[in-house]
């Protein structure tokens, strides 16, 4: 969440005063501007859906409660399509930046790669996560292996 924010807050001080290829200022481009909005929007919820996902479990703990493994199957599920998410919007953002923003001396580039390098590490590989998840909340008890131990 981080790596996105990051990206977000670089893309707006960067486009204050950017003027497209075009000739409009980008301040003035109501598409860009809301393409920008909405991944502003998705960045936060996806940050408010990974809290709201921790506090739940750390409520659940401190009440004495075990955490079963389809609790936990949802709550994976909810990390991996919020870094997901998350990262999708810093494309939006991204695809909006021109193509100075893809330059080595540009923040915005490191913040996109690091994003996308992030989606590479195990604890984000969706597959197996909403599948486990999907087969808890059907009531079917998911087959031991690759599928549980990322749970």
């Amino acid at each position: 969440m981080g790596l996105c924010e990051g990206a977000l807050a670089h893309h707006l001080a960067y486009q204050a005063d950017r003027v497209q290829i075009t000739g409009q200022a980008v301040r003035d481009d109501p598409y860009v501007l809301y393409a920008v909005s909405d991944a502003a929007a998705e960045i936060a919820a996806s940050r408010s859906a990974l809290l709201d996902n921790v506090s739940q479990m750390y409520d659940m703990v401190a009440a004495g409660r075990e955490i079963t493994f389809e609790r936990r199957a949802v709550g994976r599920r909810t990390q991996a399509a919020a870094a997901w998410r998350a990262v999708r919007a810093v494309d939006e953002v991204v695809a909006r930046s021109g193509g100075n923003a893809m330059r080595m001396d540009n923040p915005i580039q490191r913040f996109w790669r690091d994003a996308h390098t992030g989606l590479t590490h195990a604890i984000h590989v969706p597959g197996s996560v909403f599948h486990a998840s999907a087969l808890t909340e059907i009531g079917v008890e998911p087959p031991q292996g690759p599928m549980r131990s990322m749970i």
